[in-house]
C-alpha cells in the first residue's frame, strides 16, 4: 500500500488535468467536414505487404478521382465500376468507408464478397490493418461484439464484411453498401446484386451510397457489365498529344461512335519461336490512337493527366472533345480500362497479349486470352469476335465506306438499297423465322464463290383480311395467315441498273423449330407444294440442331402423316440444320475467320443493304460464344435467318457440273425474268429441274407493305 501510495503521489497513475481538457475539448469541437480526396490525401494510411506504411496518393491514378468525387456528390446514389485487377478500385471504398467512420457521413458499412475464403482474406489483409492505422483506441475490446475478425464498432457505427448470401441479406441496411467483384458472387446473386442493395437501403431514402466494382468475368449478360449498362455509361476520353484527336480506350460496344485507343506491337514472322515473339511485343509496344500515331508511356501519362469520363447524354466531338451535359441518373457508371492506369507498363501488357494469342493458336483453347483480356485489361470478353474489333457500328461504317467511290469508275463500289439486287447476284435464298405474332425474314443474294449480299430484311406482323381489315396475324392459332409468306417466294426482286429486270427468290427456308407452331409451319409448306422448280419444292421447312453436325442433313426427312397418323399428301421434306456449324462459318472458329470478318472482297464476304435496319445489325451480335455454346442474349434472329439462308443456297447446289453459269445456261431459279407483261417465262435447266410454271407478276405495293417493312423490331 505505501508503494502504491508513493507512486500515487508522484502523479505516474494521474491525467495532467489541463491534458483531459484539451481532449474533452476536442471532442466537443465539430469536425470539419472533408471531401474524400482530402480525407484520402490528408489521412489515409496505406499499409504494403511487406509492412511499411505510406501515405495515400492522388497521383496513383487520376482516372479514378471522379470516382471519388461521386462518393461526395448527393445526386448519386449508386456507383458502378468495371476495372482491371490491381488499379485501386477497391481502395475507392476503402478510403469512404474509413471516412464514413471518422469524418462522415455518420453511416453504417455493409461490405459484401463473394465466400468464406474471401471473407477471412480481406479481414486479415485489409480492415485488420485499416482499423489498426486509423481507429487506435477507438474500437471495443477485442473479442467482444463491436471488435470481431468481421466486424468493427467505431462509436455507433459499424464496418462488416459479409459473404453474399440469402441470410446476409436480409434484416440488414446500411448507408453505405459495397458489393466487391460481385462477377465472382453465386448465379442467384452476380445479376441481381445491385437490386439487393437497394432493398436495404429501402427505408433510408436518399441517404445512401452504393458501391460496386469487379472485373467484368460474366461479361454483357450480368454482374458488373450489365450493372454499368444501367447507369450512365461512363467511358474515359483521351486527347491525342501529337494529332489533338480525341477517343476512348475502350469505348464499349454501347459507344460505337467513338474512335478507340488501342494497345499497338509488332508482330514476329509465322514460325517466331514464343520468346522472340514475346520481346518483339514487348519492345515495340505503344498506344495507337485512332489516326495511327504512336504514343508512349510519358504521352500515356499525359493523356491520363488530362482525360475525362464521357456519361449518357454527351457526346464527343473528335476536336473539341466532351460536349454537353450527363443525362439525369442516380446511378453512375465509371468503366476503368488498364491502358487509364499507368502502374502497369505498355511492354508487360504487349508480352501479356501476345503470350495469350500464342497458347491460343498452339492448343485453340481462349481461357488465357480471356484471363488477359477481363482481367488484365478490363475488357468484357464473351467470344473471339470481341477480339476482332467487328461490331454492329463497324458493319455500318464498312458499308458506309463501300458506297463510297474513290474514283469514277471505281469496281470496288458496292451500294444498293434493300429491295433491289446488285449486279453481282446471281440468285436468291430467302429464310423465315415465325413466331406467335410475327414472321422475321431475310432475302440474301449469292454469287457463284459465296460472296451474299443481304438484299432486304423485315417483319411481318400484319395481314389485310378479305373485309380489307389490317389485323394482327397469329401464327400459333390462325394456319390462313401463315399465307402472308406467299408474297415472299412469289416476289421478283428488281436488278439494280437493270430496269424491267428481276431475279425470283430459289428457294424459302422456314425455321419449325419452335414446337408451339412447327405443324402449322409443316401444313404451311405442304399447302405451297405447288410452288415448285420442276418437281422441287420451293418452300421447304428446317430445324435447328445444337452440337457438331453437318450444316445439312444429307437427305431430308419426308414428312407423310400427323401427329394423329393422317396422311399428309404431298409429303413434306424437314431438313436438319448444324446451326453451330452455320452460326462458326459466320463469326470465325479454330479453322479461320467468318465471313462476317472479310473485307477485301475475297470469298464469302457479306454486303449490306445501304439501308439495312440498325437493329439487323445489332442482332448479330446478341448470340456470343461462350466457351464453345452459343448463348443467346436478346433478339438475334437476323443471326438464324442468315444460317437458313446458307441452308437454301446448299440445297440449291450451284456448284453442280450441269449447271453452265458461263455459257448461259441458267437454272429457273437463277434466270432474270421481265417485269413486263409478255415477258419471264422459265427456260429448261438442271438436272433435276423442269420447267417452272410462270412467275407470278410482281404484287402491288401498298401501305401494309410500308407497316411491314419497318425491320426488326
Amino acid at each position: 500500500m505505501a508503494k502504491q501510495a508513493q507512486l500515487l503521489a508522484t502523479n505516474d497513475f494521474c491525467h495532467r488535468p489541463h491534458d483531459i481538457a484539451v481532449e474533452a475539448l476536442a471532442a466537443l469541437k465539430p469536425r470539419v467536414s472533408l471531401t474524400t480526396i482530402e480525407w484520402s490525401t490528408t489521412r489515409r494510411v496505406v499499409r504494403k505487404p511487406d509492412g511499411t506504411k505510406t501515405d495515400w496518393s492522388p497521383t496513383r491514378s487520376k482516372a479514378l478521382l471522379p470516382i471519388m468525387v461521386a462518393h461526395d456528390n448527393p445526386a448519386v446514389r449508386e456507383i458502378i465500376v468495371p476495372k482491371p485487377s490491381r488499379i485501386g478500385g477497391t481502395m475507392i471504398a476503402e478510403n469512404f468507408a474509413a471516412k464514413c467512420l471518422d469524418n462522415g457521413p455518420s453511416w453504417d458499412v455493409m461490405w459484401y464478397l463473394a465466400g468464406p475464403n474471401e471473407v477471412t482474406s480481406y479481414a486479415d489483409r485489409v480492415l485488420r490493418p485499416l482499423m489498426e492505422d486509423h481507429f487506435p483506441g477507438r474500437l471495443p475490446k477485442a473479442g467482444t461484439d463491436g471488435n470481431t475478425k468481421t466486424l468493427k464498432r467505431v462509436g455507433s457505427q459499424t464496418f462488416e464484411l459479409m459473404v453474399m448470401s440469402k441470410t446476409t441479406t436480409t434484416n440488414r441496411q446500411a448507408g453505405y453498401i459495397v458489393f466487391d467483384e460481385p462477377d465472382s458472387y453465386g448465379k442467384a446473386w452476380r445479376s441481381n446484386f445491385l437490386e439487393q442493395g437497394r432493398q436495404r437501403q429501402s427505408d433510408l431514402g436518399t441517404d445512401r451510397k452504393i458501391y460496386a466494382c469487379a472485373h467484368p468475368d460474366v461479361g454483357w449478360s450480368g454482374g458488373i457489365a450489365a450493372a454499368w449498362i444501367l447507369s450512365t455509361q461512363g467511358i474515359y476520353v483521351f486527347r491525342c498529344p501529337k494529332c489533338g484527336t480525341h477517343g476512348s480506350p475502350y469505348p464499349t460496344k454501347h459507344w460505337p461512335d467513338v474512335p478507340r485507343f488501342r494497345l499497338s506491337y509488332e508482330k514476329a514472322e509465322e514460325g517466331t519461336p514464343v520468346d522472340q515473339r514475346l520481346a518483339l511485343a514487348g519492345r515495340t509496344a505503344a498506344i495507337a490512337c485512332p489516326h495511327g500515331c504512336e504514343l508512349g508511356e510519358l504521352e500515356r501519362g499525359q493523356m491520363i493527366d488530362d482525360g475525362a469520363y464521357m456519361h449518357k447524354g454527351q457526346v464527343l466531338d473528335v476536336e473539341a472533345g466532351i460536349i454537353g451535359e450527363v443525362e439525369e441518373n442516380e446511378t453512375w457508371g465509371f468503366w476503368v480500362h488498364v491502358l487509364m492506369s499507368g502502374q502497369v507498363p505498355l511492354s508487360s501488357l504487349a508480352r501479356q497479349l501476345e503470350g495469350a494469342l500464342e497458347h491460343k493458336e498452339r492448343t485453340g483453347k481462349n481461357d488465357k486470352l480471356k484471363q488477359v483480356l477481363v482481367r488484365t485489361f478490363g475488357e468484357a470478353f464473351e467470344s473471339e469476335a470481341d477480339l476482332t474489333g467487328i461490331d454492329a457500328a463497324a458493319l455500318r461504317r464498312r458499308t458506309a465506306a463501300l458506297a463510297r467511290p474513290s474514283s469514277a469508275e471505281d469496281e470496288g463500289v458496292v451500294d444498293f438499297p434493300m429491295g433491289f439486287v446488285p449486279r453481282q447476284v446471281r440468285f436468291i435464298t430467302a429464310s423465315v423465322d415465325p413466331g406467335h405474332r410475327k414472321a422475321d425474314v431475310l432475302l440474301r443474294g449469292w454469287d457463284l464463290e459465296r460472296r451474299s449480299w443481304l438484299i432486304d430484311r423485315f417483319t411481318i406482323r400484319q395481314r389485310k383480311h378479305a373485309d380489307g381489315m389490317m389485323r394482327d396475324i397469329d401464327l400459333l392459332n390462325v394456319q390462313d395467315d401463315w399465307h402472308v409468306l406467299d408474297a415472299v417466294i412469289d416476289r421478283l426482286v428488281p436488278i439494280q441498273n437493270r430496269p424491267g429486270e428481276a431475279l425470283p427468290v430459289a428457294v424459302m427456308m422456314i425455321d419449325s423449330g419452335d414446337g408451339n407452331i412447327t405443324h402449322k409451319a409443316y401444313e404451311y409448306c405442304r399447302r405451297m407444294a405447288g410452288r415448285k422448280w420442276g418437281a422441287w419444292p420451293r418452300v421447304r421447312p428446317l430445324k435447328g440442331m445444337a452440337g457438331k453436325r453437318p450444316h445439312l442433313g444429307i437427305k431430308p426427312t419426308w414428312l407423310s402423316v400427323d401427329d394423329d397418323g393422317k396422311k399428309i399428301d404431298p409429303p413434306v421434306p424437314l431438313h436438319i440444320a448444324g446451326v453451330d456449324g452455320l452460326k462458326d462459318d459466320l463469326f470465325g472458329n479454330d479453322d479461320g475467320a467468318g465471313f462476317l470478318l472479310i473485307d477485301d472482297g475475297s470469298p464469302g464476304q457479306i454486303y449490306f443493304a445501304s439501308d439495312f435496319p440498325q437493329a439487323g445489325y445489332d442482332e448479330l451480335f446478341r448470340e456470343p460464344k461462350i466457351e464453345g455454346t452459343y448463348v443467346r442474349n436478346g433478339a438475334q434472329e437476323t443471326i438464324d435467318l442468315l444460317a437458313y439462308t446458307e441452308c437454301g443456297r446448299l440445297l440449291l447446289k450451284p456448284d453442280r457440273e450441269d449447271i453452265d453459269w458461263a455459257g448461259g445456261k441458267l437454272p429457273p431459279w437463277a434466270k432474270p425474268v421481265s417485269l413486263k407483261p409478255k415477258g419471264g417465262d422459265h427456260a429448261d435447266a438442271g438436272r433435276d429441274d423442269a420447267p417452272a410454271k410462270p412467275v407470278p407478276a410482281a404484287p402491288k405495293r401498298t401501305a401494309w407493305d410500308a407497316m411491314n417493312r419497318n425491320g426488326p423490331r
